[in-house]
């Protein structure tokens, strides 16, 4: 069986194909080349494999970069410019040396597929990370560390936060559950309880309450959502998507249909706008009875979204009176900032 030799496996200007690359500098244009033509041929499957090869290095750098249509353009032209001079010197094997050196000069800098220097991506990376990849544009004299500690803090703190928030879940979890049983089951239609009656009280109506009893049994049952339970998910925090992994877990145990997620939402709004004009509207008749002159307060306050884990700027606005009991809070909306000038306006 007859074997390559290191002479026969030489690449035209590129010494041997690179099984791999360095993970501790960023790859030069021959690196890149020298790591395609180590997979065996300049098709597509390849060059793309390469790219992933290259982006992982960049992003281990922690430098942004600029789309995948631009790299593979990029890789394009130089896989051109050395396949047109590898053509060249084999119809002339003395070659033009100055070429040959120009070559290999682009080859030797680094294959830069950095982000604009405008971009906000750009604008915002650390100074180490700016002077690392002047560097690499140039003298080339810095390696990135074999232990990212920065990395692995990130990453740890990233699981703790995962973990505390997989924990703050099943805490709600459980507390949604204790009110599991304020769940009201209700039938399709209110003319299912009357059929039912309509069945044991007359005995001369039997056959038409049986069809009309039969029918009603077909329709399936669902969870009803009350005002109890609305202000309980609203007490514990519970989104509207918590709610119907909940509501799915008590339908499926008490075999009937759960509201969908839409359902839940919709309710839910519907019931806090009743819940609050009955509120301003009881407020509103104590004042005119009182004859009571009101004094407004507001404060900027960071609350967490109602239906998200996000915090947003709000506005408390509170009135209170020296005629009346208490304080009365008569919205928070939402601010587009914390500062003075936004509350203001």
């Amino acid at each position: 069986m007859a074997r390559s030799t290191r002479k026969q496996t030489e690449l035209f200007l590129l010494a041997q194909p690179l099984e791999a690359l360095s993970q501790i500098v960023l790859p030069t244009g021959e690196d890149v080349l020298r790591r395609l033509f180590c997979h065996g041929s300049n098709i597509k499957d390849n060059r793309k494999a390469v790219i992933d090869e290259v982006v992982r290095v960049w992003e281990r750098a922690h430098i942004p970069v600029v789309p995948l249509r631009s790299i593979m353009k990029k890789l394009e032209t130089l896989v051109g410019k050395y396949e047109v001079r590898k053509k060249a010197k084999k119809r002339q094997p003395e070659g033009d040396k100055v070429s040959d050196a120009l070559l290999q000069g682009h080859l030797a800098s680094l294959f830069d597929i950095a982000a604009p220097a405008t971009s906000s991506s750009m604008i915002h990376l650390k100074q180490k990370d700016k002077d690392f990849l002047d560097d690499q544009r140039g003298q080339r004299k810095m390696v990135m560390s074999t232990v990212d500690k920065e990395s692995m803090a990130k990453e740890s703190r990233k699981h703790e936060r995962l973990a505390a928030e997989r924990r703050r879940k099943e805490k709600e979890l459980a507390e949604t559950l204790e009110w599991g049983e304020m769940i009201e089951l209700v039938t399709g239609s209110s003319a299912t309880a009357e059929c039912a009656d309509s069945s044991t009280s007359s005995s001369d109506t039997n056959s038409s309450a049986r069809g009309s009893a039969a029918a009603s049994a077909s329709r399936p049952k669902r969870l009803k959502i009350t005002k109890e339970v609305a202000a309980a998910a609203d007490r514990v925090k519970l989104t509207s998507r918590g709610a119907h992994h909940v509501f799915s877990a008590i339908a499926a145990d008490q075999g009937v249909l759960s509201p969908s997620t839409s359902s839940i939402r919709r309710h839910r709004k519907v019931l806090r706008k009743e819940t609050a004009e009955a509120a301003v509207k009881d407020y509103r008749n104590q004042v005119q009875e009182h004859d009571a002159v009101l004094i407004l307060h507001w404060d900027g306050k960071l609350l967490p979204g109602s239906e998200s884990q996000g915090h947003v700027d709000r506005l408390a606005i509170v009135v209170t009176s020296p005629s009346l009991e208490g304080e009365k809070l008569l919205a928070i909306p939402a601010l587009p900032s914390g500062t003075g000038e936004a509350m203001a306006s």
